[in-house]
């Protein structure tokens, strides 16, 4: 009579089992696509929100010294503002053929110099310290590298601080 009594209830316990574990399995799967979903929508609507464009880079290298001029125009409707969460990265070929990557310091290897509004009005930075929307941001560069292979493309790549970005390659004047 016991053994009669434990196998239904062991039968129960197992089903029970089972049940509790599809449960929790669906719920994590449901939590699993909400959060996926959320993620999503967050990137889209900052990338909506944050689009750049590296619109023109004007380099010269002479004398192990990179220096020059880049613009990125902002036709998102965020303004660039926290340029020291920015990051300018400059991509390059050595002598020996390897690609090396460099990342600038805001202040110390480049600053924004004027903000280009139409045509040729553009104002001080100082004056009007973002990139707002439909601006043009002047970046002066200024930078000492060594071993530039001066006969291959550099990339430069500017990411603003919601982490969108762009990059273009160029060959330098040298």
């Amino acid at each position: 009579m016991p053994s009669e009594t434990i196998i239904p209830g062991f039968t129960v316990v197992i089903v029970l089992f089972i049940a509790t574990a599809s449960i929790i399995g669906v719920i994590i799967t449901a939590t699993t696509m909400a959060v996926n979903t959320i993620r999503l929508g967050y990137v889209e609507y900052y990338e909506r929100m944050t689009r750049i464009s590296i619109v023109e880079v004007n380099l010269t290298y002479l004398n192990s010294v990179l220096e020059g001029t880049i613009r990125v125009y902002n036709y998102g409707p965020l303004a660039i503002y926290r340029l020291e969460a920015c990051d300018l990265v400059i991509e390059y070929y050595s002598i020996s053929g390897v690609l090396k990557t460099l990342r600038l310091t805001y202040e110390t290897h480049w600053y924004i110099e004027k903000i280009i509004l139409a045509g040729d009005y553009s104002i001080e930075f100082s004056d009007h310290p973002i990139i707002g929307e439909g601006e043009t941001g002047l970046i002066r560069v200024y930078v000492s590298i060594v071993d530039i292979d001066v006969e291959k493309p550099l990339r430069v790549v500017f990411t603003t601080q919601y982490g969108t970005s762009d990059s273009k390659w160029v060959i330098l004047n040298a």
